[in-house]
């Protein structure tokens, strides 16, 4: 590492990071995002109403890649903790994997003709492989910023709001854009390409601003002998405030992957509404996210981490439970409804990556080693998994529940998509309470796990 990343990093322990470093590192998560919920939202139809695949096929298709994440996420992030470069750990990942992030997205949503359903399927399948891998090369080493910036445990919620903000202006892009840009794009096919030309210019664009925002991120030097990999992974999960922390957010991912992919079709099959209100309604849940950040900032920050997450959890199950009794003539309610859910999705969008970092300190503690790159890695493998399950929930709940490929679908399919979208949500935020009621890494026991490490330093 050269001396001036020793210097930055010297300097900035326990400062206040300057605001252009933080909204550059928020912009790059736009592009991560855009890609997150385009693949999640409407991935998935566009392989049953554009390709005409099986419901259950198509879920299957979406699901099976994902577990190559299970390996390379955290490879990526061992990968990243050995890096020696000028640029840092992580930074040249960021910008070598930006150029092919956007080029793959592209690639993914032109429709293949093969006269088999089988075929398109896997052809889908495999380019959404590729897409998240190089998502991975991208995300992982960028999520593992935010612990090297700075120790200081409430000045990590506050680049973790850049961070959501920038998440939630990349989600509210995809959702609230996607179908228009379809629409203006002719429709169908064409108008998929043509969106996916859009949003793979914008993901590459806002990556390398990433890059470009970051260059004066405080770096550390890698750690000179480290454990074989699968001694490390086994180490991570000594780390109890970490496992707990892991499956908490791997119940409410899995919750947001059912959401995410059953939005467009509780819109379109419960509420009786075109596709294209989806340029509406995802607006109103993501504005109301983004502008509820701040405020939850400040929530964070008076009554700390723990309970203010809570009273988030406790919000977002309450109104994805309510959506269950919504009727098509609710419209006016529904809107409320979305409004409400957008305020406790905002937390679940700024505490649980504001907390990741913390864990890295206990980890040290029980260490002595630095190694974001395996406990971001680890965490993305588990995000992304839960992601990737919520198509395939979605397809087989509509296979289950007699999806036809016609305009008119049976009543049976409006329930299953209530089930599956308000009550399974529902319950997924409820279950992660239980690991979570565990998590006890507070600001008063992280500054003394500071303390620790520093009288451990210096023996």
């Amino acid at each position: 590492m050269d001396s001036k990343i020793q210097d930055v990093s010297e300097e900035s322990i326990n400062r206040k990071l300057p605001f252009g470093l933080k909204l550059g590192y928020g912009v790059g998560d736009i592009g991560c995002n855009i890609f997150i919920v385009t693949s999640g939202m409407f991935l998935l139809f566009f392989l049953t109403n554009i390709l005409g695949v099986e419901p259950a096929l198509a879920g299957i298709a979406l699901m099976l890649p994902k577990l190559w994440d299970v390996v390379s996420d955290p490879i990526m992030g061992g990968i990243s903790d050995a890096t020696n470069s000028r640029m840092g750990r992580r930074r040249p990942y960021l910008l070598y994997s930006s150029i092919p992030f956007g080029f793959v997205f592209f690639l993914l949503f032109i429709a293949p003709h093969y006269t088999s359903e089988i075929a398109r399927a896997v052809h889908v399948g495999l380019l959404f492989a590729l897409g998240c891998t190089v998502f991975t090369v991208y995300n992982v080493p960028y999520s593992s910023m935010v612990a090297e910036m700075t120790e200081d445990y409430n000045e990590r919620m506050s680049i973790t709001s850049f961070r959501m903000i920038g998440a939630s202006i990349g989600v509210l892009l995809a959702g609230g854009l996607a179908m228009p840009l379809v629409k203006i794009g002719g429709g169908g096919e064409a108008g998929f390409r043509f969106m996916g030309i859009a949003f793979g210019l914008l993901v590459t664009l806002f990556c390398l601003t990433g890059v470009w925002g970051t260059r004066n991120a405080r770096a550390l030097a890698a750690n000179k002998e480290t454990p074989p990999f699968m001694e490390q992974v086994r180490i991570a999960f000594r780390n109890t405030p970490f496992k707990m922390l892991m499956l908490m957010y791997l119940f409410q991912s899995l919750g947001i992957g059912v959401l995410m992919a059953g939005l467009i079709y509780y819109i379109k099959y419960v509420m009786g509404l075109p596709e294209t209100y989806m340029g509406i309604i995802f607006p109103v849940l993501f504005v109301t996210a983004i502008v509820f950040i701040p405020v939850w900032v400040r929530i964070g920050v008076r009554f700390g981490k723990i309970r203010a997450y809570t009273v988030g959890l406790c919000i977002l199950t309450v109104m994805l439970l309510s959506l269950f009794f919504t009727k098509p003539s609710q419209l006016a309610v529904f809107y409320i409804q979305m409004f409400l859910l957008g305020i406790g999705f905002s937390s679940f969008q700024l505490f649980p990556f504001s907390m990741l970092p913390d864990t890295i300190e206990f980890d040290e503690m029980q260490s002595g080693m630095r190694r974001e790159g395996i406990f971001s890695g680890m965490w993305s493998c588990g995000q992304k998994t839960a992601y990737s399950v919520g198509p395939g929930i979605v397809g087989i709940t509509l296979s289950i529940s007699g999806f036809v490929d016609a305009p008119v679908q049976p009543e049976s399919v409006s329930m299953g998509i209530r089930i599956i979208f308000c009550l399974f949500t529902s319950f997924m935020m409820l279950l992660s309470l239980l690991p979570f009621y565990r998590y006890d890494l507070t600001e008063a026991r992280f500054e003394e796990i500071k303390r620790l490490i520093k009288q451990k330093a210096g023996q």
